[in-house]
This record gives C-alpha cells, structure tokens and sequence, in this order.
C-alpha cells in the first residue's frame, strides 16, 4: 500500500507539534490555533482513529508566566519555565478540546524512560489504556527534571520513541516549514530513507524550539527502521491535518520498513539509548554478522561511557559504523580490565563467577 494510504487509512497516530506551529512565530501559544487542532484531531478520533499528541510549547508559555521576553540559555531558568508552563500548556488543550467533547490526559517522560524496559511497557501500557479509554494523551519531555529534550530536539526524537512503544501505524512530524526542501526551495514530495534527507538539512530552529530539521530526521529515521511511515510536513493552518491524513500530496514522506521488527528487538535497536560503546575486532565483528554469535571479551577492542550491567550498550566496527545494540553482561570498568581476554580468564581477573560472554546474542539486535 503506498505510504500515503497508509497514512489515510491508520488507525493509531502520533501528532508531534512544535512550539513554532503552536506559537505561529509569536510571543505566546496561538489560542485560536490550539482550538483549531483540537477540532482537527477530534474529527479524526469520531472517524475511529485514535490519536497522541505530543506536544512542546511548555518553555515557550513558562516564558510569559516568568515575564522573559526570550527564551533562556541557562539550564535552570529553562526548568523553570518549562515547570510554569505544563499547568498552562495543559489548560489550553483541556479547554481546546473540552469544546470537541474530548477528554485528554496529561503524559510527561523523560528519554530514559524508555531505556529500561520496564519503564518502556510501563509508558506502553498507560498510553494504550488512555486510548482504549477514548481519551486522548497530550505527551511532552518532563523538562523540569530533564534537561536533554530541554537543550536538544524539541521533542521530535521523544515522538519517535511514544509512536514505537504504542505500535502506531503513522507519525506525523508537523512543523512551521512545507516539508523537507531541496537546492531549489521545492518540497522534496518523498524519500526511501530519511538519511537521504541530512544533505538538505539547514539551520531553521526557531527562536522559540529546538528542534530544527536534523532532530525530525533523526526521528524519522527511528521511526521508519520501526515500521511506522513517517511524514515531515506543515502544521499550520490546522486544516493540513485534514488534508495529510486524507492522502493529498503535502509535506515529506519517509518509505517506512516493510518487515516490523520484534517488539523487544525494536525497544533495544531503536528506542533504548545506549550508555556506553564497545568497538570490537573483525573476527567479532564477522561472528556477530554472519554466525549470529554472542559478542566475547576477547573481541574487544575499547570501551567508552560509563555503564553497568544490564545496560544497553552500542557495538561499533573499529571503522566507526554501528553494527548492534545489546545488554552488556558486565559494567564498563569490568569489560576495560577483561577486554581481548580469552572468556576462561574472566573469573580469575574479576575475582568472581562471570558468563562466557560480553552480550549475549540473545540480547543483541543487529543494525541493518
């Protein structure tokens, strides 16, 4: 089915708008357009639909309710208006969409939220219960003790991750720009692979977001290797939403995967953010790719971040490229004393019991 029927033709979808969309460029959020949205996202919810919003804009109201009148650079203020501006963030789509007979509940998370997998199923299991309620979640980064959307991405990658955890058939990164633009300022109509889009990429983050066109590809990239078309496109005037979701030809769409991969194999590949890299030796690197062999100690060329077991860790070739996620069955400073070792030496150097392997190939996802 071609990318923008299935985006017609969804059943789950996840709406991201930024604070530019939300604020129109001005000082303050846009009232007459939230209310606007709200109309749009209920119609597509009496057509069955079921729909999560993530929005950003809580810096951006905080701002007025501290009286700044730009937005800060120091970590704390940021906080600070992210924490005075939820209340009012959240009051504006409660209002919005009380005038549409829809309720809505307020989500806040933090990426590492999703890096555990409890605390993954955990954010699954509320959302998916609040849309078989009919109630529609309102998701934003929990800024006041979070502070990596807070500086970086305007919660583009953090839709990415909610569309993963509820299985959404679409994500719909709605942005003040037409879509992905190339040399000639024309809409790049779509793409196989959002990697396809970073030479196009320019400096258009607002004054007001973050965000910014290499944080929606990142998403889309996520996204798409997910299973979930993906599409980069206007938000304004709120009746694009009408005409996005009923196939017309607006925006950038991302060819998404075909194959979706395993729930727990997508969490560790693409929602998970790994603490740590391991580099390892072509000889680990070739049993890894082509006999679906557990990553050993021996093959381990250098370790990076700080990590612990249980944690999820990157596994890179020695010529940068990202081969495999996996759980690490020992902390960093124990792979750093073990690294090249034979597996029989391990508990002689650890002073304790230790398993054969680094990753075990059951915990372990392999990069396309």
């Amino acid at each position: 089915m071609p990318e923008r029927a299935i985006i017609q033709n969804a059943k789950i979808i996840v709406i991201k708008l930024g604070t530019s969309v939300l604020t129109g460029g001005a000082d303050a959020l846009d009232e007459a357009y939230v209310h606007d949205m709200a109309l749009e996202i209920a119609r597509l919810v009496d057509a069955g639909k079921r729909i999560v919003v993530v929005s950003s804009g809580a810096v951006g109201v905080g701002m007025g309710v501290l009286g700044l009148d730009r937005r800060p650079t120091e970590m704390r203020l940021l906080q600070a208006a992210a924490a005075a501006g939820q209340p009012e963030l959240l009051r504006l789509w409660s209002n919005a969409f009380a005038a549409c007979s829809q309720r809505v509940a307020q989500v806040l998370v933090c990426r590492s939220d999703f890096d555990e997998r409890n605390r993954f199923l955990n954010i699954r299991n509320c959302l998916t219960s609040l849309l078989s309620a009919g109630v529609i979640p309102i998701v934003n980064e929990n800024d006041a003790v979070a502070t990596e959307e807070i500086a970086l991405g305007d919660n583009d990658v953090l839709s990415s991750k909610v569309a993963h955890a509820i299985g959404a058939d679409a994500l719909l990164l709605l942005t003040s720009a037409q879509g992905v633009c190339d040399a000639s300022n024309n809409v790049i109509p779509r793409v196989e692979r959002a990697r396809e889009l970073e030479q196009h990429i320019r400096p258009d983050a607002t004054a007001q977001g973050t965000g910014g066109m290499r944080t929606k590809i990142d998403a889309a990239d996520a996204a798409t290797r997910a299973g979930i078309v993906t599409l980069i496109g206007p938000g304004r005037p709120a009746e694009r939403l009408r005409q996005i979701t009923t196939g017309e030809p607006v925006g950038t769409l991302i060819a998404h995967r075909q194959d979706r991969p395993p729930a727990r194999d997508a969490w560790l590949g693409l929602s998970a953010t790994p603490l740590g890299t391991i580099v390892i030796d072509e000889g680990a690197e070739r049993a890894l790719r082509e006999r679906g062999a557990s990553l050993l100690a021996k093959g381990v060329v250098s370790v990076s971040g700080v990590f612990g077991t249980g944690d999820v860790v990157r596994i890179e070739s020695v010529r940068g490229q990202a081969i495999a996620n996996g759980l690490s069955n020992l902390a960093h400073w124990e792979l750093l004393r073990v690294k090249g070792l034979p597996s029989d030496e391990l508990p002689g150097v650890l002073g304790r019991e230790a398993q054969g392997s680094v990753v075990h190939r059951d915990n372990l996802t392999l990069y396309e």
